[in-house]
């Protein structure tokens, strides 16, 4: 197992240590380079980042609560067994919702103003930002606690290199995504929230079906 290098203590304040090490588990365990099956000492962890236990533990629990980790009496800690289908259901939720928050008003666009004016500009990422605020913003605390254990995995299953490991090809259908979700941000600026559900719902669809290739893969 290869240790997370440095100090959180000189990245953030000591109440925000639990935040960081959960997130430094999630991409260690998202990107693979912590695998299913993988044992996670308490104290090895507090001690490469130089913390007390305690934040660690703290980032375990809603990694176990996330599935993403699991504790039994026998083996201890570890990484528990996941798979594209973890991700596709949490795309499930986050499609449910953005789809259900368009209806209450514009989205607060604010430097999400013509998202994909770059060619290369990331259609999913711009997606589950947008998603991001819309949830937050309906949801107050609970939506934050649905973007750490809904949205943040996806941001990160999302990049290529990840995505590819887990046998998930984006590149299909990305210029209907793009077409999609430019239309969705039209109608949200000009206040159509029907024209907006129906972008969105058919981006989400899109964008399961793209996950979706590589439990396909897996299968056959």
């Amino acid at each position: 197992m290869t240790m997370p290098t440095g100090s959180l203590e000189e990245q953030l304040r000591p109440q925000l240590l639990s935040g960081l090490a959960f997130e430094r588990l999630l991409e260690e365990i998202v990107s693979g380079r912590l695998p299913p099956g993988q044992r996670l000492r308490l104290d090895l962890l507090a001690h490469a980042w130089s913390v007390s236990r305690t934040p660690v533990r703290e980032a375990l629990q809603r990694l176990v609560d996330m599935r993403f980790v699991e504790v039994s009496p026998n083996a201890g800690t570890r990484v528990a067994e996941w798979s594209t289908v973890d991700m596709i259901e949490r795309a499930h939720v986050i499609g449910r919702l953005i789809v259900e928050k368009t209806c209450s008003g514009p989205s607060p666009r604010a430097h999400l103003q013509d998202p994909l004016v770059a060619e290369d500009a990331c259609e999913l990422l711009s997606y589950l930002e947008l998603s991001e605020q819309l949830i937050s913003r309906e949801l107050g605390r609970l939506g934050t606690r649905i973007v750490h254990d809904h949205i943040d995995p996806l941001r990160l299953f999302v990049d290529p290199q990840t995505a590819i490991r887990h046998g998930v090809d984006f590149a299909a259908d990305r210029a209907s995504r793009r077409n999609l979700l430019s239309a969705a941000f039209d109608a949200i600026e000009r206040q159509d929230p029907l024209a907006a559900r129906e972008a969105l719902d058919a981006f989400s669809a899109s964008f399961i079906d793209a996950l979706g290739s590589g439990t396909a893969q897996a299968v056959a």
